[in-house]
């Protein structure tokens, strides 16, 4: 008797013991076997008030389009009555090839493989509190949708709901179709930052990135054919309707990349699930190590990375990376054999905009040094880091010392806004090079060096909009010493 009582309990226990083996075999290959990553308290505190977008998502590939239903739940914080909303409706300049900025003459050919390609938003159903609202757009490109809105007094909250059909462009560009990746980038209509009495209505300039937007509460759903890989801005779960969902807490803008046949790559780096997009294993392999080394150094340099997870997606455009929050863009260029260690330059510096972007946010189109030059600067202490002095002097003298003696037009500086420049290469040069010497300059006039700096920079205001003027208070009061004749010599004098 106690023979096959100890016989019964010795096969429940090996049943039990194959069923969780089994659990843990299929939870290993699951998409998301690393598990859902959970949001730090620091996000969840930063996240109180914000403006809350629920978002759904339809993608209609045959169509090529994706039907978006948007809530917006805004809190006036502003200060002053409102008596309208802007939003940011950066698809729209995709309608003509005068108002795309994929239609710059050094990108048309490489961006329009087939010709120009349409793409806009139609809107339906626009509503505050329920009732509906009129809008017009404001600006050229139409951009900037302005919504009138019964007096919102300071402190008041209301529910802007609308409804829109946004058309994808064949375009290999941030926003776009191309083979077999739908690249949603700055899709989604976002409610623009409101400064000075009034809400900023910046053009879609064709160079820089003039994105510019507070940061807000994501809730997403996301629907799209079966067998279709989405990545996405907050980590996306499969629910029982086939249906994607998820949530991203304190983040200036909400980005895809939904793909017709991928391969993926993933990894647990401490509390941050990395994931990985491309043509490849080898390829996804090889940007997700390049992704966990620079998480690591930016990390322990300006510290904690913010968000429960960072996805790196391979995509068809002729830029070598473009960030958004817990997500960025790599030009499949990067992946090829030659290019190896510019694949991992280019994800370290689109991994440094996690902190100056995503985290620490600016104007991008009055002030992009703010954000480029910080991150280009975070570069070349990765490279320090991680391969030594040598190396470090060497890519130095490729981006910033050659960056200064390089010759560009003279009204050109690093503290220039966008609009002032025609091309990509001065662009570069100018922003990217001559201000990261900036903050090399500052390495010898700062107490404990520019990375100390930057980490309290970032600690001070982490999901916040900064200003040039909060910048250059906060370095002085850093430093104890009057750093605006330096600024100014650096950014604003030209060479």
């Amino acid at each position: 008797m106690l023979s096959r009582m100890a016989h019964g309990w010795q096969r429940i226990a090996a049943l039990c013991c194959a069923a969780v083996l089994l659990c843990l075999l299929i939870w290993h290959f699951l998409p998301w076997s690393s598990g859902i990553p959970k949001f730090t308290q620091a996000l969840k505190n930063a996240s109180e008030g914000l403006t809350d977008y629920t978002v759904e998502l339809r993608l209609i590939p045959e169509e090529k389009t994706e039907a978006i239903s948007e809530t917006i739940r805004y809190r006036n914080d502003t200060g002053d009555t409102l008596n309208w909303l802007v939003l940011r409706t950066w698809l729209n300049a995709f309608e003509t090839e005068e108002t795309s900025p994929a239609a710059l003459e050094e990108l048309y050919g490489a961006c329009y493989l087939n010709g120009f390609s349409y793409g806009g938003l139609t809107l339906y159903d626009v509503t505050w509190n329920g009732q509906p609202a009129e809008y017009a757009y404001v600006n050229p490109d139409k951009t900037a949708l302005r919504i009138n809105i019964p007096a919102l007094e300071p402190g008041e909250s209301g529910t802007l709901f609308f409804r829109c059909v946004a058309a994808i462009p064949d375009c290999a560009y941030r926003t776009g179709w191309a083979n077999g990746c739908w690249q949603l980038g700055n899709v989604v209509p976002l409610l623009s930052v409101y400064s000075d009495k009034d809400w900023q209505t910046d053009a879609y300039s064709p160079i820089g990135d003039p994105f510019v937007s507070e940061c807000g509460n994501f809730h997403v759903s996301l629907h799209a054919p079966e067998g279709y890989v989405p990545a996405c801005s907050a980590v996306l779960t499969k629910g029982k309707d086939g249906s994607w969902q998820g949530d991203l807490l304190s983040a200036r803008d909400l980005a895809l990349c939904v793909y017709e046949n991928i391969k993926v790559a993933k990894e647990k780096a401490g509390s941050t699930l990395i994931l990985s997009y491309a043509d490849t294993e080898d390829h996804a392999k090889r940007a997700l190590s390049s992704a966990k080394k620079a998480l690591r150094v930016f990390s322990e340099l300006y510290g904690d990375y913010p968000y429960p997870a960072f996805s790196v997606c391979q995509v068809n455009f002729p830029f070598g990376g473009m960030e958004y929050p817990a997500l960025c863009m790599v030009g499949i260029d990067q992946y090829s054999a030659e290019k190896a260690d510019s694949l991992e330059l280019t994800v370290a510096h689109e991994t440094a905009h996690q902190w100056f972007y995503a985290m620490v946010g600016s104007d991008q189109a009055l002030s992009p040094w703010q954000d480029e030059a910080l991150c280009e600067y975070a570069v070349l202490r990765y490279v320090q880091n991680r391969y030594g002095q040598s190396s470090f002097e060497a890519l130095k003298y490729y981006r910033v010392d050659a960056a200064i003696m390089e010759s560009v037009p003279g009204s050109l500086t690093p503290g220039s806004p966008i609009s002032y420049f025609s091309n990509y290469q001065d662009y570069r040069t100018v922003v990217y090079g001559r201000g990261a010497a900036l903050l090399m300059a500052l390495d010898d006039f700062l107490p404990g060096g520019t990375d100390a700096f930057l980490k309290a920079y970032a600690k001070e205001f982490a999901f916040q909009h900064v200003t040039r003027k909060q910048f250059e208070a906060f370095l002085n009061d850093y430093s104890g010493l009057d750093a605006s004749p330096l600024l100014l010599d650096y950014l604003d004098t030209a060479m």
